[in-house]
């Protein structure tokens, strides 16, 4: 990526920290002008939230924050067949993510990309609560314009403004 002058911070990648522990970008401190969060749980919502996201990070020149919640696979319901394989999941989707930002007409400036344990809302508010924007897809399961669970928990908890990018209707 920094052939197209995209910086993607790697360490971050592999980094599952608890819930409560969300790390703070060094580079823009608590001001909120600096980062936009978008979650991503490998949805076709949350693909347009990304691209809308990077777009606005883009134009706007700060941080574009991706975020990959994810939580133990439950023992009662055993469909993984490796313990790891939450997390080996969030790291996947986020790979998938920013390889498509390769690929924007004009990619952030600097891209940071978490996959951050947790339940998706309350993961998604900590890292939004100093951030400019959180942005994220509607569920586009039976009405493209209405956000899903996580999305309705974001906005009642969010103290950063929270953005819905619709899908298109089908």
């Amino acid at each position: 990526m920094e052939s197209l002058g995209t910086h993607f911070d790697r360490e971050t990648i592999g980094v599952s920290p608890r819930q409560g522990t969300v790390p703070a970008d060094e580079t823009t401190g608590n001001r909120p002008e600096g980062r936009i969060v978008v979650g991503l749980d490998g949805s076709f919502g949350s693909a347009l939230a990304l691209r809308w996201a990077a777009r606005e990070a883009a134009e706007l020149g700060v941080v574009l924050d991706v975020v990959a919640a994810w939580t133990e696979a439950d023992p009662e319901r055993p469909t993984l067949d490796r313990p790891e394989a939450p997390l080996a999941v969030a790291r996947e989707r986020l790979e998938r993510a920013l390889a498509s930002l390769v690929r924007a007409p004009i990619p952030p400036e600097r891209i940071v990309a978490t996959p951050l344990h947790g339940t998706a809302g309350e993961v998604l508010v900590v890292r939004a609560r100093n951030a400019r924007l959180l942005v994220l897809g509607t569920s586009g399961i039976e009405c493209p314009t209405i956000p899903g669970p996580t999305g309705v928990y974001c906005l009642r908890h969010s103290t950063a403004p929270v953005v819905f990018v619709p899908a298109p209707d089908a």
